[in-house]
């Protein structure tokens, strides 16, 4: 399967300690074949996983009233991120 990119977004109810955002960042990391963080709670994956799977991945350390959104990326996008992440992006779309 030809690897894609995914954003992974998520907002974890505001009484989370520290180490629930931590465990969040762990499991993204070893999901992923490479992956960028442009924003606080949003990560961009390259995998060869789908977004169903990615969150069978992630449910595990998120609770019943946090937020999580998985979506493919794809052309054309836009926004206002560092320059590195475009070129991250560029290279893989």
């Amino acid at each position: 399967m030809r690897p894609t990119v995914l954003l992974i977004s998520y907002d974890l109810d505001g009484h989370e300690r520290p180490s629930a955002y931590k465990a969040v960042k762990q499991r993204i990391e070893e999901g992923a074949t490479s992956f960028r963080r442009p924003l606080y709670s949003q990560w961009l994956v390259e995998t060869t996983a789908s977004p169903d799977k990615w969150f069978e991945h992630l449910k595990s350390v998120i609770d019943s009233d946090d937020r999580l959104l998985i979506v493919r990326v794809q052309a054309p996008y836009s926004g206002w991120l560092e320059k590195e992440i475009w070129e991250w992006l560029k290279m893989r779309l």
